[in-house]
């Protein structure tokens, strides 16, 4: 698949929620709104999350305590 997705359709492609898409954007995913309509490059989405799969260990461990955290506080 190339190009560009809706986003229902870029999170199919990812196989993520549209609230984690939503949050990716917040960290940088980059998206474009034409005419109200938001579109997503493909290969963003690819590079988006190549970019952690290339981190270290450190980093995963980071991230999962960054997350662990975040759950904590929203209770």
């Amino acid at each position: 698949m190339k190009g560009y997705a809706r986003l229902k359709n870029a999170c199919k492609y990812a196989d993520v929620s549209q609230t984690t898409m939503r949050n990716w954007f917040s960290n940088g995913l980059k998206f474009s709104k034409v005419k109200g309509i938001l579109l997503i490059k493909l290969t963003d989405i690819d590079n988006y999350i190549a970019q952690y799969s290339k981190d270290s260990d450190r980093r995963a461990s980071a991230i999962a305590s960054e997350v662990l955290n975040d759950l904590q506080y929203a209770h």
